[in-house]
């Protein structure tokens, strides 16, 4: 079960507070919500502040991970599953798991989710966002993806780690005719060099790209795009058994 029960939407601020306990009175800056309040749809604070209540969404909760390893953003995560059209019958390796994003990710949306993470630290950072999130279908191991695969007919692989090189053969024995594999990394020479050891396997390398965020500002007559935009962040590669 996630530790997450309510989402409290401050009306007047848009200001988003998480609550773990409706049975004790709730503390913002902008007064004390009594748990009597928090069952409501609209709560009110003893200083006449008022809070929309709402049930936590998987955005609600992606918005407060643990931060430990940089975290794979949405723009990357969206493309992926789009690609891929992963579904709710799909199986899922995940190896280099990180802070979590990408897996948890895919296990809103997937049948099976395993992750491979051989550091300690963020494996207790995972473990400590599977738990906000209360997913059951997420399951984490503390291992290393180069060592190899032990689940079979699976829909797609995803690695972010540095030598993805090392787990070509791995993935074309553990992935379906038709199953995906993608690719993050941070430079170009770990692509070619990735590219490069499918040549003689079964892995065929659709394509690589990036994605470029740019957000925009409209408001009154004003129409023009941010002044900062959020640029690379990793190549993707989008790979199939065939």
């Amino acid at each position: 079960m996630r530790n997450i029960k309510k989402i409290l939407y401050h009306l007047q601020t848009g200001k988003k507070f998480l609550v773990k306990d409706l049975d004790e009175d709730y503390n913002t800056q902008f007064g004390i919500i009594p748990k009597a309040e928090l069952k409501k749809e609209i709560a009110e604070s003893n200083k006449a502040q008022k809070f929309l209540i709402l049930e936590p969404n998987f955005t609600d909760l992606w918005e407060n991970l643990t931060r430990g390893p940089q975290l794979m953003l949405p723009k990357d995560i969206g493309l992926i599953l789009a690609r891929t059209g992963v579904n709710s019958q799909s199986k899922v390796v995940d190896a280099g798991g990180g802070s979590g994003s990408l897996c948890l990710s895919l296990a809103n949306v997937c049948k099976e989710v395993t992750v491979y993470e051989v550091n300690k630290e963020h494996f207790e950072i995972l473990t400590k966002n599977k738990k906000l999130f209360g997913l059951n279908n997420l399951n984490l191991k503390l291992a290393n993806v180069y060592d190899g695969i032990a689940e079979k007919n699976l829909d797609l692989i995803t690695l972010d780690l540095p030598e993805p090189w090392r787990v070509v053969e791995s993935a074309q024995n553990s992935l379906k005719l038709g199953g995906f594999l993608v690719i993050y990394l941070p430079n170009l020479n770990q692509v070619k060099q990735f590219i490069d050891s499918t040549h003689n396997s079964s892995i065929k390398v659709l394509e690589t790209l990036e994605l470029i965020e740019r957000k925009w500002k409209i408001e009154d007559k004003i129409m023009r795009p941010e002044f900062e935009m959020l640029g690379h962040t990793g190549f993707l590669t989008f790979c199939r058994r065939l």
